[in-house]
């Protein structure tokens, strides 16, 4: 386990780092000695959104794919949950099994979706799960985000400002809430370099529709495995007054929450949630 800070985590994660594709998914496969965990990550971002965590669990061997249509993955035909959910567990059957899956926001909704489709998870780690569906949030960061992607279909504007810097960095001040400068700065360098990192303003509307559509608490029947819930107490998009519901109805669930902390747990305390997925696996 290292405990350096986010940024020294992300680039020891990148030293391990080697890409070998799976089809039409780019995957970096993190070298370890230990047990397996496959990382799923969030909307926008690509697979270096889950480094600096990835870099914590020095022991571990993590495989991180980019979601079909970010990073260097080839987009789908059209990106929904159904969709998503598909190549999951087509992933997981090529390059299973793990011995833990991770999801962060988005994610969170593909893994869930995935297993209620029958992806044959164990153990699975949920950070920062999307327990609100926007769709039917009266929340005015929800409502201007809908407004954005909204705007973001127009053939003449939308291209320009979905990948506006100045959209970006505004996202970025707003979502994190370390006092941290240097975390501060690790945080909007990365959203500055990977949050536009989509194939084509269609791949993220319909990400965002998808990520809009949909709730944890929507495949709770289904999630009766081991479940590792990892909550920020000042988590905006994920309340952790949902947070607390989610762990009493699922059955087999744990929640860890990181106090001061908002939907960026992944950059703003990596440690901590690698010690927590140390702890769930058993290997501290």
């Amino acid at each position: 386990m290292l405990t350096n800070p986010p940024a020294e985590l992300f680039a020891s994660a990148e030293a391990r780092s080697t890409r070998a594709d799976v089809s039409d998914t780019a995957v970096w496969t993190l070298s370890g000695h230990g047990q397996r965990v496959l990382f799923v990550h969030g909307f926008r971002g690509d697979h270096h959104g889950l480094q600096a965590v990835a870099g914590a669990l020095a022991n571990l061997t993590v495989v991180s794919p980019d979601l079909p249509g970010f990073g260097k993955s080839a987009a789908l035909a059209q990106h929904n949950l159904s969709s998503y959910s598909d190549w999951l567990i087509d992933f997981y059957t090529s390059t299973g099994p793990f011995d833990l899956v991770v999801g962060h926001s988005f994610g969170t909704l593909v893994v869930a979706n995935a297993i209620a489709n029958g992806l044959p998870a164990g153990k699975v780690c949920l950070i920062n799960p999307i327990t609100t569906r926007g769709s039917t949030s009266k929340s005015i960061g929800n409502k201007l985000a809908e407004i954005y992607y909204r705007i973001g279909k127009n053939r003449i504007l939308g291209s320009w400002l979905m990948s506006s810097g100045l959209v970006t960095r505004s996202m970025s001040i707003g979502l994190t809430k370390t006092k941290n400068r240097w975390t501060r700065s690790f945080i909007h360098e990365q959203h500055s370099r990977y949050f536009s990192s989509y194939k084509s303003t269609r791949v993220a509307i319909e990400g965002f529709q998808a990520a809009n559509s949909g709730s944890v608490f929507d495949y709770a029947d289904s999630l009766t495995g081991p479940i590792l819930l990892i909550a920020g107490s000042s988590d905006a998009v994920a309340p952790i007054s949902e947070q607390r519901r989610l762990n009493e109805v699922l059955p087999d669930s744990e929640l860890v929450v990181l106090e001061k902390v908002g939907h960026l747990s992944h950059y703003e305390k990596p440690v901590e949630i690698a010690i927590a997925i140390t702890k769930f696996l058993g290997t501290e």
